[in-house]
């Protein structure tokens, strides 16, 4: 057998220890000083049973680093996953790649409850006081005009009533969504309004968020439940045609809370629309590792986009990333690499909540 130290990990010093960090398991691993000595002699490939040349006790420890993911066999599927990550996320770097992969999600991901979560918060406010909600830099201080929230004051009024009104939603009456409400929030959260390419730069798509470099990396697909005129399944969305394509239904439920870290309301809403992302349309344009971030935040502008068309259509919805990428990726037939979940948005029709109403601040009349 012909192994290789995997590419995909990292080395760092914790408190004095030697740590292998492998962020496609995540899994963390103490390395002796043995164990260093015969990641540095794979370096390259080499024959796992020449090991014994050294000693019988370096063999059982570097067999021991193969089963760890430390070493990777050449030809195994592996070394082909391996091979294709580096691959694709060679134009940011490794600790691009790094970062992306040790934030991912797995099936064995561990998410806490709702009363859970409550109950570490509560206990950690008594223990450690919460930051300041905003800060001050004690400078010269000059008061603004306020805001007129008075449509007859906006070039295209209705915008400071759907922002005052958003909220996030995570009950929904038993209404089932209607199709040209929901084509309403995916066409303009998704549609493309135009694509140029005046200078010869690559292709420019206009849509109603921005993007770095116009090249929008992300995609939408829809799990539609309770959709009035549309069957019970899972669609992407094309942008090219504004038309739903149906995905065929084979991969793993994600009709269930497990899909979504435990959270039953994302598993019951009317629709959930789910954001991916395809990270060479980025790379294309921008090679520098910060290329990523620009990723992330373009999802943040579509976010806010379909937060505030689902307030102005009378919907509710609320953005999530507690959700398990590895179950959604296969059941959306992507790969994980190419292709990436990024979150999911909860739409359909508001329950009734008690909820402290806002307060209008000064500034706004």
């Amino acid at each position: 057998m012909i192994v290789r130290v995997s590419e995909c990990g990292s080395l760092s010093w914790r408190s004095g220890t030697l740590v292998w960090d492998d962020p496609l398991h995540h899994r963390q691993l103490a390395l002796t000083d043995l164990s260093l000595e015969i990641v540095r002699w794979f370096a390259d490939w080499r024959a796992l049973d020449g090991m014994v040349e050294l000693s019988e006790r370096h063999l059982a420890v570097a067999r021991r680093l193969l089963e760890e993911g430390v070493l990777v066999a050449q030809g195994s599927e592996e070394h082909g996953r391996e091979e294709a990550v580096v691959s694709e996320w060679a134009e940011w770097g490794a600790a691009t790649r790094q970062y992306h992969y040790a934030s991912r999600t797995t099936p064995d991901t561990q998410f806490a409850t709702t009363v859970d979560g409550l109950l570490d918060q509560s206990a950690r406010a008594l223990e450690v006081e919460p930051p300041a909600i905003a800060s001050e830099r004690g400078g010269l201080r000059l008061g603004l005009p306020g805001v007129d929230a008075d449509d007859a004051a906006w070039r295209h009024p209705g915008l400071v009533a759907a922002l005052r009104a958003r909220r996030s939603v995570r009950r929904f009456t038993g209404e089932p969504l209607a199709l040209r409400d929901l084509a309403a929030v995916m066409h303009l959260a998704a549609g493309l309004f135009g694509v140029f390419d005046e200078l010869g730069t690559g292709p420019e798509a206009y849509m109603t968020s921005p993007a770095a470099g116009a090249l929008h990396p992300t995609e939408l697909y829809v799990r539609a439940r309770r959709v009035s005129g549309l069957e019970p399944a899972t669609y992407h969305y094309a942008a090219t045609t504004g038309e739903l394509e149906l995905l065929d239904d084979v991969g793993p439920d994600i009709d269930s809370p497990h899909a979504y870290g435990g959270q039953d309301w994302l598993a019951d809403s009317p629709a959930t629309l789910i954001h991916t992302a395809v990270p060479a349309r980025s790379q294309w344009r921008y090679a520098m590792p910060r290329g990523y971030r620009d990723v992330v935040l373009g999802l943040g502008h579509v976010s806010q986009t379909i937060l505030l068309l689902a307030t102005a259509r009378g919907l509710g919805a609320t953005f999530a990333t507690a959700v398990r990428d590895d179950v959604l990726e296969e059941h959306l037939g992507c790969d994980g690499i190419s292709e990436i979940v990024l979150g999911v948005h909860a739409l359909g029709h508001p329950a009734p909540e008690e909820r402290p109403a806002p307060v209008t601040p000064e500034w706004l009349s």
